[in-house]
């Protein structure tokens, strides 16, 4: 009752104005929103009966979304705006303003971030914390922003239609109102159920995929430990071949052993023959045990020598960077 006494008394308001200017229309013409502003030829106007309208159509927290959907109308544009809301719990807020497409694409946000983190290699390094915070960043942090900077921009984009649509077939103000009021604002209920399951149902993609993504990141890690242990012999190859180009025949293991990464390493060997060093895991990590590392000398048209890295037998999903991945 108390959004048709406003409606009334804006159409009463906007009657006066009429009469005054000695207009012949019996709708609602426009006048400068809010009403202390003082009019300019140049400036969009806004119904007053429009204004009422969103307020009925919003429900729950009118002022805040009222007031810059007018802003909105005036200004003929939707400018993005922070909503925080949107950005603690992005889908259960659409769900409850009954933005149902806009809620189901908030959840598949983390979706999308999930992808991209785990497919793209990012250079994190072997920080485990940097790696979370990258993983947050791109399944939590990115997309709560996108959410909160776009909900108020498609929520007035949906309030805007659904008030169209009430206005729709019928000259009265009055009897827009009502079909607003029957058609409710909100569902909370409704909210939290969906809300609830979508989001559960997002967990379940999200939550193994990062799980094994960082366990291969941990995989990755300590191959990249083990290669780094094998580059003084590696340093050795280099240095014989740019001095007498030749393989050193009696390399030097001691400080390929004294390394920590030689605890994840069966047996290391460098090839007198062709300089080749073959790295033997062991069973210290029960994924790796049994597999190897080959890391072949080859010499390029400037007579420099280059490495190749062969992981064998290695998924492809632990081969680290630096071996070729």
């Amino acid at each position: 009752m108390f959004a048709i006494s406003a409606l009334r008394a804006a159409n009463a308001i906007a009657g006066v104005e009429l009469q005054e200017r000695g207009a012949l229309s019996r709708t609602l013409d426009s006048i400068v929103f809010p009403w202390s502003v003082h009019e300019q030829q140049d400036e969009p106007r806004v119904r007053p009966a429009l204004a009422v309208l969103f307020r009925i159509a919003v429900g729950p927290n009118a002022d805040y979304y009222a007031r810059r959907f007018v802003k909105y109308e005036r200004t003929g544009r939707s400018a993005p705006s922070w909503h925080w809301p949107a950005f603690a719990l992005p889908t259960l807020w659409a769900f409850y303003r009954k933005l149902w497409g806009y809620g189901i694409a908030c959840a598949l946000l983390p979706v999308a971030g999930t992808l991209a983190f785990t497919v793209f290699d990012f250079g994190i390094g072997d920080s485990s914390l940097a790696w979370w915070a990258c993983a947050a960043l791109s399944v939590w942090l990115i997309p709560g922003i996108v959410s909160a900077t776009c909900a108020n921009t498609f929520y007035y984009h949906r309030m805007k239609r659904v008030v169209r649509q009430a206005e729709k077939n019928t000259r009265s103000a009055e009897t827009a109102a009502s079909r607003l009021l029957k058609r409710g604002s909100t569902d909370i209920v409704l909210a939290l159920l969906l809300g609830v399951g979508t989001l559960l149902f997002v967990g379940s993609i999200i939550g193994p995929r990062l799980q094994l993504a960082h366990h291969a990141h941990g995989m990755r890690v300590k191959l990249e430990q083990v290669m780094a242990a094998v580059k003084p012999l590696q340093r050795q190859v280099e240095d014989g071949w740019a001095s007498t180009r030749s393989i050193p025949q009696r390399p030097d293991y001691r400080a390929v052993r004294m390394h920590q990464a030689y605890a994840l390493v069966e047996g290391v060997d460098l090839n007198p023959r062709n300089g080749r060093v073959r790295v033997d895991l062991g069973d210290a990590v029960p994924e790796l045990e049994g597999r190897s590392i080959l890391l072949a000398p080859a010499v390029d048209a400037w007579q420099k020598l280059r490495w190749l890295c062969v992981p064998i037998d290695i998924p492809t999903a632990y081969v680290p960077a630096a071996c070729g991945r």
